[in-house]
C-alpha cells in the first residue's frame, strides 16, 4: 500500500497526453468533451478513474460505446464511438425559433442545438414544423414517405453540390415533397414521387451536365422515370 501511494505521487506518471479517437457520424471532440478530458492532463495517472470516466462520456448524447484505457506511464487512451444517426433535421417554427433532431433506427427524438451541431458528417434536412411535430407524437415507422425519403437524404450528405433538402407531408401513405436546392448550378430539383437512390443519383449527375450561366432558377422534376426540366 505505501509503495502504491507513493507511486501516485511521481511526477514520471503525471497524464501528458489524452488520445481520444471518435467514429460515426462526427469529425472531432466536442466541446463540451474536451471540457471534462482536458483538465487530465496532469493529473497522476493512477488516481483517474477509468470506469468513472467512462461513465460520463456515456452521458453525453448520440455517444453509443465508450473504452478508456491507461498507457503507462504517463497517457490515456479513449475510444468513443457513436450512433449512426441517418439523418439531422430541423424546423423554423412560427416564433421563428428552431427546433433539432435525429432520425435513426427508425425514430425521430428531439436534440440541443450543440448536439445537432456535433454531428457535422450528416445530411440536415427542413421539416414543416408542424409536419415534425406530428413525426415526435406518433412516431415515423409508419410514414413510409418519410422513411423513403431519409434513405435518399442520407445518401445526399457528401454531394457539396446540394445547398439545401426539405421536406413535407401531408399523407402517411404518399412519398411527400422532396425539394433540393442547388445554388451552384442555379436549379431546384422537386423529387415528386418515391424514386431509388440510384434515380436520384443519375437526376443529379444530368441536371449537373446541363449547367449554363444564367440569371434565372431552373426547376427540375423527378419521377420514377421521368426528369422533366420546366420552361
Amino acid at each position: 500500500m505505501t509503495a502504491f501511494i507513493a507511486i501516485r505521487h511521481i511526477d514520471f506518471f503525471n497524464i501528458e497526453e489524452v488520445d481520444v479517437t471518435v467514429s460515426g457520424p462526427v469529425t472531432k471532440v466536442s466541446t463540451s468533451m474536451q471540457r471534462l478530458l482536458n483538465p487530465l492532463k496532469g493529473m497522476n495517472i493512477f488516481e483517474v478513474s477509468t470506469s468513472n470516466l467512462k461513465s460520463q462520456l456515456l452521458k453525453f448524447d448520440g455517444v453509443s460505446k465508450v473504452s478508456v484505457k491507461r498507457f503507462y506511464p504517463n497517457k490515456l487512451l479513449v475510444d468513443i464511438v457513436y450512433d449512426e444517426i441517418e439523418i439531422k433535421a430541423f424546423s423554423l417554427n412560427e416564433d421563428n425559433s428552431l427546433s433539432f433532431y435525429f432520425v435513426y433506427n427508425d425514430r425521430i427524438i428531439s436534440v440541443g442545438q450543440d448536439t445537432f451541431d456535433e454531428f457535422d458528417k450528416l445530411s440536415i434536412v427542413q421539416l414543416n414544423p408542424a409536419y415534425a411535430k406530428m413525426l415526435i407524437s406518433h412516431g415515423i415507422q409508419n410514414s413510409s414517405g418519410f422513411l423513403q425519403m431519409v434513405s435518399l437524404a442520407k445518401q445526399m450528405a457528401s454531394n457539396n453540390l446540394i445547398t439545401s433538402i426539405k421536406y413535407d407531408n401531408n399523407s402517411v401513405d404518399d412519398f411527400g415533397r422532396l425539394v433540393i436546392e442547388m445554388s451552384s448550378l442555379g436549379c431546384v430539383l422537386y423529387v415528386r414521387e418515391a424514386v431509388s437512390e440510384k434515380r436520384l443519383e443519375e437526376a443529379i449527375k444530368i441536371i449537373s451536365g446541363q449547367f449554363s450561366s444564367v440569371s434565372t432558377v431552373v426547376i427540375y422534376d423527378l419521377y420514377a422515370n421521368t426528369l422533366v426540366k420546366r420552361t
